[in-house]
């Protein structure tokens, strides 16, 4: 009496060609009365896009489960799919391996798969390319009690003219090490642009003037850069070392454009 095994194998529909080989090599390894199925199983529905290669044996699967951890142990293995419930599915019989060809595409619109490849679609239809979000190259210090004045502005302002920025509301999350994140983020930038207030120099700000020791030491083996706003700090409250750096000025929000300027300046050299 022979019984029937069922493995059903997770695969990538947006990168489908790439399982061409682990199919082929299935449908010539396994004559047709070990191997009695090898199937393409398909859903296309845009919302939950998946694609499965359902194999079905007739002898002992030891063999085909040696075969799996020698070659291709990286795959993934579905439990509780049963035939019953891919009935609704596009459903492709591979009789041969020359059939792979002929069913998996990278282009979409046939049987059985209706939407293109990642790649292809992002190429045919570049609006559906994920929208990433840029590395961050200008690290924006400043006190915390300048945030809603001065900070928030000034980063929109500059996310409106292109300008990726390190902003601790927006890459420091519960649960992270502050200090961990703050130091990545000024490992990762290009530019330091340190906004100059009272309360940047006040102890019960703590920070910005550890950013500015960390960026200033960082200058020494890199090619960071030093950008400082004057946004009304007054001039006894500054350090000998950064009344060495011409500055630019916050003037209640008018000098924005300079700033975003000069920031871009120094990016493109």
């Amino acid at each position: 009496m022979s019984h029937d095994f069922l493995y059903m194998f997770e695969c990538d529909y947006g990168s489908r060609t790439q399982e061409k080989k682990f199919i082929k090599d299935i449908l010539n390894h396994f004559d047709k009365d070990y191997a009695t199925m090898v199937g393409l199983v398909v859903n296309n529905n845009p919302y939950c896009l998946s694609f499965h290669v359902a194999v079905n044996l007739q002898k002992d699967p030891v063999y085909f489960e040696q075969w799996l951890r020698d070659n291709y142990p990286e795959k993934i293995k579905r439990h509780n799919m049963f035939v019953k419930d891919i009935l609704p599915y596009n459903v492709v019989t591979l009789l041969n391996a020359e059939m792979v060809d002929l069913f998996i595409t990278a282009n979409g619109g046939g049987h059985p798969f209706l939407w293109s490849e990642r790649d292809v679609l992002e190429k045919e239809y570049p609006q559906y390319i994920d929208f990433k979000k840029r590395e961050a190259k200008v690290f924006l210090s400043h006190s915390s009690l300048d945030k809603n004045n001065i900070v928030f502005p000034l980063h929109s302002y500059l996310q409106a003219n292109d300008v990726a920025t390190w902003l601790d509301t927006y890459e420091i999350d519960y649960g992270d090490n502050i200090v961990l994140k703050v130091n990545e983020g000024i490992d990762k930038a290009d530019i330091g642009l340190f906004i100059l207030t009272d309360n940047f120099f006040a102890k019960r700000s703590g920070w910005p003037l550890a950013e500015f020791t960390t960026f200033f030491m960082s200058l020494m083996n890199s090619d960071k850069k030093i950008l400082m706003i004057d946004a009304g700090v007054s001039p006894e409250n500054m350090l000998p070392m950064m009344k060495s750096y011409r500055y630019l000025r916050w003037d209640n929000g008018s000098g924005l454009p300079e700033i975003a300027n000069a920031v871009k300046r120094i990016m493109a050299k």
